[in-house]
């Protein structure tokens, strides 16, 4: 089980300008839901564990991003149990769809080494920006998804 959390990094090691993996998971809800579905739209991806209480920062932050701007923020979960992640869900009032990795598996694709990671895809899937390590700064991320927008 992927348990650390590094100091503060600004880089992920999915590399900005490549295509992000695609994958399908299950939701805490229950949905299956394909990353690829959301093409078409700039999306923002946050891996997460609930040991972490930075990613726990970093997805009210998210909350609020996907209120206000709209946005489609996938939550991708790596405690492995979707009991635990739904407590965690349910607890800080996650409206975005939260995803549960159990077998890590997207995570190796990703190769997550730092929580919280988060991740902006433009409309065709490609990395635009990552946050690893700290929450991600609510100001740039809505810069960066207008500029995406007004493409």
């Amino acid at each position: 089980m992927l348990t650390a959390v590094a100091p503060v990094g600004r880089t992920a090691a999915l590399a900005e300008s490549r295509v992000a993996p695609d994958f399908a998971l299950k939701s805490t809800d229950g949905r299956n839901l394909r990353l690829s579905e959301y093409r078409g739209d700039p999306v923002v991806l946050a891996f997460w564990g609930s040991w972490c209480g930075p990613c726990r920062e970093a997805l009210v932050t998210l909350e609020a991003i996907a209120r206000e701007t709209g946005t489609p923020v996938l939550g991708v979960n790596l405690d492995g149990s979707a009991d635990r992640a739904a407590a965690v869900v349910r607890s800080i009032d996650l409206t975005f769809p939260n995803l549960v990795d159990g077998q890590q598996s997207v995570a190796r694709a990703y190769d997550v080494a730092k929580l919280p990671l988060t991740l902006l895809l433009d409309r065709e899937g490609v990395v635009q920006a990552s946050w690893s390590g700290a929450p991600v700064d609510r100001a740039e991320l809505i810069r960066r998804l207008e500029t995406l927008r007004d493409e």
